[in-house]
């Protein structure tokens, strides 16, 4: 793996870091918010496409891409929203504890990933915990 490829995989965890506290200082209600979101992801993906060339995309690429945005979206939305209600240092935690697990049980039961009973029990171990 190149630098340049660590550095670019580096950036939305970077981004995703520090996004709360910018969104907290700057201000605004939650449409803005959503809607920085969404500008940023556009100017990010462009840049990405202007510097590296990738492939073609395809049409079904793009709807697939087109709805999982929409996903995203609706689901930033109420993460934005729970900054406001329950405060950042209570949304984070939530969220990204949710995220690790949800990405871990999508990727045993969508993907059949951790072959093996023995497996899975150790992984699951934790995971209930």
């Amino acid at each position: 793996m190149s630098i340049t490829s660590l550095l670019l995989a580096l950036v939305p965890a970077l981004g995703w870091g520090i996004q709360p506290i910018f969104l907290r200082k700057i201000g605004g209600d939650t449409t803005n918010e959503v809607l920085g979101f969404g500008i940023g992801s556009v100017v990010v993906g462009l840049l990405v496409q202007l510097v590296f060339h990738p492939a073609a995309i395809s049409w079904e690429t793009f709807l697939i891409s087109f709805v999982s945005g929409a996903f995203w979206i609706f689901g930033q939305s109420g993460q934005v929203r729970s900054y406001d209600i329950i405060g950042v240092s209570k949304t984070m935690p939530l969220s990204t504890g949710l995220q690790l697990i949800g990405t871990s049980l999508i990727g045993v039961f969508a993907f059949g990933e951790w072959a093996g009973i023995w497996n899975k029990f150790l992984v699951f171990l934790p995971l209930l915990s």
